[in-house]
């Protein structure tokens, strides 16, 4: 690769106007448009000028699109973080869902501390993306996680109980190892179980196939991490695609799976709105979504999220 040194130096507020006006944006309120870089850097709204940059051979220019304004892009940033607060949120109920079954089902099953018996998990061996093998053992994974949060100082209240209380086993229970875990525990936990009953029993509370309910729980974490880091969401083609669900035996889903991109967003909104159904019967999670997309409808276009052209006559969004 021959040598390329980056030479841009950095731009006050002013000249980063100056240069977006130069390129045909439109700037009606330039100490309003300050305020925004000041909160909001350059480099992060950069991501959210595409949509309105010219293209030339499915390259973006640098040149903007007739009529294009700063309050459309701005717009399109607000548009974003609200439907990452949204996602979040509904998360955040399919994952305490997700937690419960877990804990409900295993430990009637396996007793109070199943987490402890390295017996009922998977070890596997897999590889990176550079071929390199690596083990993957859940069992030690979330034996080391317990250990970390037993002395946490900041650990929550139920584990400082136990701890002062119980001499033995040296672990807390299943119901309350698994509620300080992280969200990809829960993933690994389903994805490693050994016996597959074990998972049948999880799924199908969800009225999901067990492999594919371990798909959509790996790419629920991972939309999680990026409404978390604050990262774009509206557009993004995932890295980590779902499995298709064909059809569901109880539930609302959607009439064209074979058509949907499961790598965009819309399909994530579907899989959302299913599992809610199960996690969160009452959830307003749909009115929400469908309000937010009219306030917005001038400055977003929906068929970059993976919105198929007669959604609106699927009865999930009904």
């Amino acid at each position: 690769m021959e040598e390329c040194k980056y030479a841009k130096p950095p731009l006050t507020y002013d000249q980063q106007i100056e240069l977006l006006q130069s390129r045909g944006l439109i700037i009606a309120d330039k100490e309003r448009a300050v305020r925004h870089l000041s909160n909001i850097s350059y480099y992060r709204l950069s991501a959210y000028m595409l949509p309105f940059k010219k293209v030339l051979d499915s390259e973006y220019l640098d040149e903007f699109k007739t009529g294009a304004t700063w309050n459309k892009i701005y717009d399109l940033y607000v548009f974003d973080r609200k439907l990452r607060l949204l996602m979040f949120d509904a998360i955040e109920r399919i994952e305490i869902a997700v937690r419960t079954q877990i804990i409900y089902q295993l430990s009637h099953k396996y007793g109070s501390h199943w987490q402890d018996d390295p017996n009922i998990f998977k070890i596997k061996i897999a590889k990176n993306k550079y071929g390199k093998e690596f083990i993957i053992n859940v069992y030690e994974d979330i034996q080391r996680h317990i250990k970390e949060q037993l002395v946490n100082k900041k650990a929550e209240v139920f584990i400082e109980h136990y701890t002062n209380k119980y001499t033995y086993p040296e672990n807390p229970p299943s119901w309350m190892s698994v509620e300080i875990m992280y969200f990809n525990h829960l993933s690994h936990i389903c994805k490693n179980l050994k016996n597959r009953k074990d998972i049948n029993s999880i799924s199908k509370w969800f009225d999901m196939p067990p492999d594919i309910f371990c798909s959509w729980l790996h790419t629920l974490n991972y939309v999680r991490n990026i409404c978390a880091h604050h990262a774009r969401l509206w557009n993004r083609t995932f890295n980590i695609v779902p499995e298709k669900l064909h059809f569901a035996n109880h539930k609302i889903w959607i009439n064209n799976s074979d058509k949907a991109q499961r790598s965009k967003v819309y399909y994530f909104l579907c899989m959302v709105n299913f599992l809610l159904q199960t996690a969160n019967p009452t959830s307003n999670f749909k009115s929400r979504l469908l309000d937010l997309l009219a306030e917005y409808k001038d400055v977003v276009n929906i068929e970059y999220m993976g919105f198929p052209s007669d959604w609106q006559n699927e009865d999930i969004w009904k």
